[in-house]
């Protein structure tokens, strides 16, 4: 037999790897730490390859294991979820989607039967349409594939006289999910992980990878644009978009252009904990009548330059506060938008490296930070004060707070919080776009893992609702197995209440009789009940003091329309005037333009 040790020879044989080596190798090479998942028949060689080189962390079902993955990806630049075949790959697609919306670099590795297996008789999680004559062998990768994710299976040797180059297919696809910020499916067949393979050689410094000179040019023409508005300006504002996410040198860039020329910033919706909003110069995120009045009343009425960075392409990830039609900064004329066009945001960093060349001029920016509202100890705790209540405590603390809200009125609630620069990418994790509900826990979980690595005292905290905390209420196992510290903060009303249009049972998410203290004493948490101001400042600084395991605080919401946060108030009142109801479209119509709203 005339194999690839006879055609190359013995010295180019010894030099090759098996497959799980090289796959092991190009994972680290990403800086992979963590590979949550699920284990299957078909992803036993893979778990076996994997088992001693990552940190293995088993979830409870496949979509917390890809949630998981897509919050490692928002806070390390990259995620990683395995899974077995079909039966564990399909649940991941909500994920999948949601990493393709928001812009993240997750690693999707499902194990697949072997080569040798296909078409030789039934195989189990491959899908039989009853009234079709063939097993379906590819359903997840079309799945995949139909959401515009790259999606790929390794291939095994297709003739003896060479080895297979499924090592450099594999590195490949990882490098397109990193350069291009989005996620990638990679089926693994069972019988080649063991399995001799071409060797590759990766390259001695990670960013040799990337571009490490800019290919685009004109960039001093873009800077001297800019440094002429900024010249005859008086009160320019920088406006951020989430296309610096997973690029610290870009934030930084744009942080110290701010800070030494005195500009302040603010941010969109879903760049929110991006940019250190503890710094004076930050005027927090805005989006239209969503935003505080400060924010408000200081672009939209004090402005007189605005330069727009890194947001994305589309009416909703700008300023139009979910397409409501309040569209202020997208019609600001003297403005310049900035978005970027190479790899790791190279052309913007350039822009800004000339502006350093030219003899910017600094501005005096004299807004003081707003005075937090206070409250009687006596006073509810609800949807309306908690962002004030935690401002405060962050204000207090030397640590930084790493903000996990649910999705949902947890969401809406959460916009007002102060964000501080952590030793994390960002300091505010949610899917803002896409917008999964039952994420907040598994992003916790991996948040918390890269804040155990780090060694870091930031403290991890989620604000969530009855609803999302049922969805994904299981994973707290993995928060004991791991001896994981968090702050959960549960607003309880056992209801879905955020676009609540009537009184339908489809509403419902909990029992009044549902016992949330068993519960968390049983993941082995500490369960703390309040409804008060004074009662949640004391458990909240207990929480923070003792930065150990689960600490969960109660707190029973009620629906009265004061209760809520000003942003809950505002869409459910589009909802409805959306779907049609007169009297919300009246008010609607009022609202949006009045700048007096609060």
């Amino acid at each position: 037999m005339n194999d690839f040790r006879t055609n190359f020879g013995d010295a180019y044989y010894s030099n090759l790897h098996d497959l799980s080596e090289s796959l092991s190798e190009s994972l680290k090479y990403f800086n992979i730490e963590n590979i949550y998942g699920v284990g299957g028949d078909y992803a036993v060689n893979l778990l076996a390859a994997f088992g001693d080189k990552f940190n293995m962390r088993p979830s409870s079902n496949e979509m917390h294991a890809s949630f998981s993955a897509c919050g490692a990806a928002e806070v390390n630049g990259i995620g990683c979820c395995l899974t077995t075949y079909t039966v564990g790959s399909l649940p991941c697609i909500s994920a999948a989607a949601l990493a393709k919306t928001e812009g993240l670099p997750v690693i999707f590795i499902s194990g697949a039967p072997g080569e040798s297996e296909i078409k030789k008789g039934p195989l189990h999680h491959s899908v039989y349409c009853s009234h079709d004559w063939t097993v379906d062998f590819n359903t997840a990768l079309n799945a995949f594939k139909a959401l515009g994710i790259k999606a790929e299976r390794l291939q095994g040797n297709r003739e003896d006289r060479r080895p297979s180059i499924a090592s450099e297919q594999f590195y490949k696809l990882i490098l397109h999910a990193y350069t291009h910020k989005e996620p990638v499916y990679i089926e693994i067949p069972r019988d080649i992980v063991f399995t001799k393979v071409q060797s590759i050689s990766l390259p001695k410094k990670f960013n040799e990878i990337v571009e490490e000179k800019l290919l685009l040019d004109g960039a001093q023409y873009i800077a001297q644009e800019i440094y002429s508005k900024l010249k005859v300006s008086k009160k320019p504002v920088l406006y951020i978009g989430e296309k610096v996410k997973s690029n610290k040198k870009l934030i930084d860039t744009i942080q110290e252009f701010c800070e030494k020329h005195r500009i302040p910033y603010a941010t969109n919706l879903f760049a929110k904990g991006l940019m250190d909003d503890n710094s004076e110069l930050s005027l927090s995120y805005y989006n239209g009548v969503f935003s505080s009045k400060a924010t408000r009343e200081y672009i939209e009425n004090k402005s007189d330059y605005i330069l727009e960075l890194c947001t994305g392409i589309i009416t909703q990830d700008t300023s139009s506060a979910f397409a409501t039609g309040e569209t202020y900064i997208n019609s600001f004329e003297n403005k310049t938008i900035l978005k970027g066009t190479s790899t790791q945001g190279l052309d913007i960093i350039e822009v800004f490296k000339y502006l350093e060349e030219m003899d910017t001029p600094s501005f005096k920016f004299e807004e003081t930070k707003s005075v937090i509202k206070t409250y009687d100890g006596s006073d509810s705790v609800n949807f309306s004060n908690i962002c004030d209540l935690l401002n405060q405590h962050q204000r207090n603390s030397k640590e930084s707070f790493i903000y996990i809200p649910e999705v949902g009125n947890s969401f809406f609630a959460s916009l007002h919080l102060e964000t501080k620069k952590s030793s994390l990418i960002r300091s505010w994790v949610s899917n803002p776009w896409y917008a999964a509900m039952g994420n907040s826990i598994p992003y916790a979980r991996s948040i918390c893992n890269t804040i155990n690595q780090n060694k870091s005292g930031d403290i991890p905290v989620i604000i969530t609702g009855d609803g999302g905390f049922h969805f994904q209420l299981n994973e707290l196992i993995h928060f004991l197995r791991e001896d994981l510290f968090v702050v959960i903060i549960l607003m309880r009303n056992d209801i879905f209440h955020l676009g609540k249009g009537g009184d339908c049972d489809m509403y419902s998410c909990s029992d009044s009789r549902f016992n949330y203290k068993s519960l968390i004493e049983a993941y082995g948490g500490e369960f703390m009940h309040t409804d008060s101001v004074e009662g949640f400042n004391k458990h909240f600084s207990h929480c923070i003091n003792n930065k150990k395991g689960i600490k969960f605080i109660e707190i029973p919401v009620g629906m009265a329309e004061e209760e809520q946060s000003k942003e809950i108030r505002l869409l459910n009142l589009y909802i409805k005037a959306r779907s049609g109801d007169a009297e919300s479209q009246r008010k609607w119509k009022e609202i949006i333009w009045d700048k007096n709203e609060s």
